[in-house]
């Protein structure tokens, strides 16, 4: 009796394009998986199990005492800090990143039709993308800016003072908390179009997949420009617009100058390492929540073409 080998009849039966198609995506998509579970679900898991540990140093190296729920106790109950830097984080992103969007598009509309010198400003907004990245930023942050971007306006100009805007703004009877809204707005612009490069570039791809017909159309029913940016630009840069806002969330919760996350370094630095983990992990669940609810509000009012 002849035998034959099950998996050289696997592979040298001829598959269909369907199959075919299944089986390069998934040789695809494997290494990805594979670094999902190695970096990430297998090392989250394990920081998880840090949260309900007492950590200690021993003869034998780290030691560990099941000690329940006590370090997420702490950090609601006995940190100074903890609860009231998450609530400034939360409350500084929900002015932050529409600032940054609508500075984006604003740009990105600017960017978008020819004039000379195009290229050449398409590669000042995008600079900060390429500066901001690994350990570059964080030389700049810590020994050239002083731990914030936007302290790089502060010391580089003497003409422009924080008091002098706001006393203007209260004398001119606007109320005090608008004053102080805005008075922040103006000393962290600098910091916030530095984080736009990434979303200016996304939003200037959308742009440009616009298809031209559109515009023609509407000039011939005659349609003014604020209405073709509502009627046409605005919708059809929608799906862009909100990848955008979900990556602007993340990248602000994510910002080496962010209190929740020096506090998360602080912590580990000091040998604290389930405290570390535990307010990261309450912070990494804070931020999936407010993503939730961003997909669940803006998700809807998308516009997708089918």
């Amino acid at each position: 009796m002849i035998k034959t080998n099950p998996f050289k009849q696997i592979f040298s039966r001829k598959l269909s394009l369907k199959q075919k198609e299944a089986m390069y995506g998934r040789l695809f998509v494997l290494p990805w998986v594979i670094g999902l579970i190695v970096f990430f679900i297998i090392p989250f898991v394990n920081s998880v199990y840090y949260t309900f540990q007492k950590l200690s140093l021993g003869d034998q190296g780290l030691e560990f005492s099941f000690i329940g729920w006590e370090n997420y106790i702490y950090a609601f109950t006995k940190d100074p800090n903890y609860v009231k830097n998450l609530t400034s984080s939360i409350t500084s992103m929900l002015y932050e990143v529409p600032i940054v969007i609508v500075f984006s598009i604003f740009v990105a509309y600017l960017l978008k039709d020819e004039f000379k010198g195009r290229t050449f400003a398409r590669t000042i907004f995008f600079f900060p993308v390429i500066i901001a990245s690994g350990v570059v930023i964080t030389v700049l942050k810590e020994n050239v800016l002083g731990g914030s971007t936007s302290n790089m306006v502060a010391s580089s100009t003497t003409i422009f003072k924080a008091e002098n805007l706001r006393a203007v703004l209260i004398n001119a009877g606007i109320p005090r908390w608008f004053s102080m809204y805005v008075v922040d707005i103006v000393n962290k612009i600098f910091d916030l179009t530095w984080r736009s490069g990434v979303q200016i570039l996304l939003i200037l791809a959308a742009l440009h997949n616009i298809p031209k017909s559109f515009y023609e159309v509407a000039v011939i029913e005659g349609a003014t420009e604020w209405e073709k940016f509502w009627k046409i630009t605005f919708p059809m840069i929608s799906p862009t617009v909100y990848v955008a806002i979900i990556y602007s969330i993340i990248d602000y919760f994510t910002d080496y100058g962010n209190q929740v996350m020096r506090m998360v370094v602080d912590e580990a630095n000091k040998g604290r390492f389930e405290y570390s983990t535990t307010i990261a992990i309450i912070y990494f669940l804070v931020v999936m929540v407010i993503i939730l609810i961003v997909n669940r509000v803006i998700g809807k009012r998308v516009v997708y073409l089918t």
